[in-house]
């Protein structure tokens, strides 16, 4: 992300709180405007689905002892990750309907981040030493995504061209990169001008990018990467925030802290 000064933008936004829940994220976003996402109340953590203005039930893996909603494709295929007594594992939730549960080969743990239209999954797993590798599986096969030089690689989220965009730690820091699954390469990292820490979190299929970066006051902030430029989003109200998705309208979704740290899921545009 190239060293340019672009002044801070605001992001119009719209508070999407589960009633009764004491924490909520918002984690993807459709071009439908369909919101997926997990929240937390007194029965532990959920998934939710929001769309045309209302929330759904909550989403509960079955037997699961938490469910996390993390991604959602056109067609409104779901794919999270659940815990249950064995361990922690990836899903697909479609129509209702629960897919057996994703598991890398040797993984420990495995986690689905997201999905395209053509059914592609991108997400993470943790080996035997505890360390992360990204993955992309499609029609029943897995296959490994580690940036050649980092120590640790998590992939995030994918659009519909196959570009994947993820987080690579080496020795100099964490550093965020572009995947181009048919040409099989990776970006140079990509930093945010002036941070130590920098997470792409999701892109659309203009190839725009969200995601989290730590400032210096250490608090996590959102960016914008848009057109070359890497723009922080500032949300009225917020501590500390980020962007995890946008859908090709530019409508963003994420989380942010008020002055009390609670956390509240958010939808907006930003404003250029």
């Amino acid at each position: 992300m190239p060293q340019i000064n672009v002044p801070f933008n605001l992001l119009e936004t719209t508070l999407l709180n589960v009633p009764g829940a004491s924490h909520t994220t918002a984690t993807g976003i459709n071009d439908h405007g369909q919101i997926v996402g997990h929240f937390t109340d007194t029965k532990g953590e959920h998934g939710f689905l929001y769309k045309a203005g209302s929330f759904s039930q909550p989403i509960d893996y079955p037997g699961a002892v938490a469910t996390y909603i993390l991604g959602i494709n056109n067609y409104g295929q779901i794919v999270g990750q659940f815990q249950d007594l064995h361990g922690t594992y990836g899903f697909l939730y479609n129509t209702g309907i629960c897919s057996p549960r994703l598991i890398y080969p040797g993984a420990v743990a495995t986690f689905a981040n997201d999905i395209n239209d053509r059914g592609e999954i991108v997400g993470v797993f943790q080996d035997s030493q505890g360390k992360n590798h990204g993955f992309l599986y499609n029609a029943g096969e897995y296959r490994l995504l580690n940036v050649p030089s980092g120590k640790e690689t998590t992939a995030s989220g994918i659009n519909n061209g196959g570009q994947i965009v993820g987080t690579s730690a080496d020795k100099n820091g964490t550093h965020g990169f572009v995947y181009l699954e048919n040409a099989g390469v990776f970006s140079s990292p990509l930093h945010y001008p002036g941070a130590h820490v920098t997470h792409p979190e999701g892109l659309n299929n203009r190839g725009q990018i969200v995601g989290i970066f730590s400032a210096v006051n250490g608090n996590d902030q959102a960016f914008l990467y848009l057109a070359g430029v890497a723009i922080q989003l500032n949300i009225p109200g917020a501590v500390s925030a980020g962007a995890l998705d946008i859908n090709d309208q530019g409508q963003i979704v994420g989380n942010f802290r008020d002055g009390k740290r609670v956390l509240h899921a958010y939808c907006g545009v930003a404003l250029l």
